[in-house]
């Protein structure tokens, strides 16, 4: 109550309510302290780790089990166990995301997460065991299902967790999808189709057409620079290694200029430094230089981050101050 105290006195001194008013305040909050900043229950908490707990618990007993007879089960008897565990699992995480705790929907989104990796397992027992597909083919089945439920899954939940799944289903997809073009595919052929969705998913953040934006920036930036990493192989490796750089220099800019982009600065350091050395040694092949080209590459970083650190603490006193004058002028 100390700090409720303090703000109302300085209301009531710049006139923005009366004392009369300040005095109902008072009372409504002693009246209602359970009002307050919701907090998670330990019944709850302790319902979360349970579930974890249970959910690992199932899974290595169900391992364990399918080892032992799952060549014996008919195929049938595959699809209707595996069918079951999905139904299981996605009514388990609609189940928990009905409740409004913050374990809950942790547990929402894990359980949910899961019924996406099963409904994979699923298409492939369908696709391989029933339809008797190729192995060639059934991998795009089982990526493009997992896709799908991932896309699902996400529409209906915009977490963190859901959107990195859907990355993940959609990079894998894409691997399935690029293999086939070659039986001994090229770098270039595997790791560019990488650069070019991490490149879609950061636009998709910036926009924001994707969210929460945070992970989408930080996900999305790393699967460009793995997909420029394995691009920089054989003829192109030079190339590769430069737009790297490149790509790198953006992603920090971008995160220096805009504060809203600011979590860049984590695939853009991680390009830099893997980057540089890499496009030193390939240019002039010598281990010294390579390591002074480290050196300076993790100096500018910590330049930019004093730059940023400073630039931060200037405007929050700025910002703090306008909304004090805000305050005192509003009518």
């Amino acid at each position: 109550m100390n700090e409720l105290e303090t703000r109302l006195g300085r209301w009531v001194e710049a006139g923005l309510i009366s004392p009369e008013t300040a005095a109902d305040l008072r009372r409504f909050e002693a009246a209602h302290p359970q009002d307050g900043p919701a907090r998670p229950r330990p019944l709850a908490l302790v319902g979360e780790v349970v579930g974890y707990l249970g959910a690992v618990l199932t899974v290595s007993a169900l391992a364990f089990l399918l080892s032992r007879t799952w060549t014996d089960l008919p195929t049938a008897a595959r699809i209707a166990l595996v069918a079951a565990l999905v139904a299981i699992t996605t009514t388990a995480g609609i189940l928990a995301a009905r409740t409004a705790s913050a374990p809950a929907q942790r547990l929402a989104s894990v359980l949910l997460v899961a019924s996406v990796v099963l409904t994979g397992w699923l298409t492939w027992v369908i696709g391989h065991d029933a339809a008797g597909i190729d192995d060639e083919d059934i991998g795009r089945w089982v990526t493009g299902a997992a896709t799908l439920a991932a896309a699902a899954v996400y529409l209906a939940r915009r977490r963190g967790l859901t959107q990195i799944t859907l990355l993940v289903a959609l990079a894998w997809t894409v691997e399935t999808f690029v293999e086939p073009w070659d039986d001994d595919p090229t770098g270039l052929a595997l790791g560019l189709p990488w650069a070019v969705l991490g490149a879609c998913w950061i636009a998709l953040a910036i926009t924001p057409l994707l969210t929460p934006r945070e992970p989408a920036l930080v996900t999305g930036g790393l699967l460009a620079y793995a997909g420029l990493a394995i691009a920089a192989t054989g003829d192109t490796r030079g190339l590769m290694l430069g737009v790297g750089v490149a790509f790198a220099a953006w992603l920090i800019a971008v995160a220096v200029m805009r504060r809203e982009l600011v979590l860049l600065i984590v695939p853009g350091a991680v390009a830099l430094l893997g980057s540089v050395p890499q496009l030193i040694d390939h240019l002039v092949g010598d281990t010294l230089l390579t390591w002074v080209g480290v050196m300076v590459s993790g100096l500018a970083l910590v330049a930019v981050a004093v730059w940023m650190v400073r630039d931060r603490q200037r405007r929050e006193p700025d910002e703090a101050g306008a909304a004090d004058d805000d305050i005192v002028l509003s009518p």
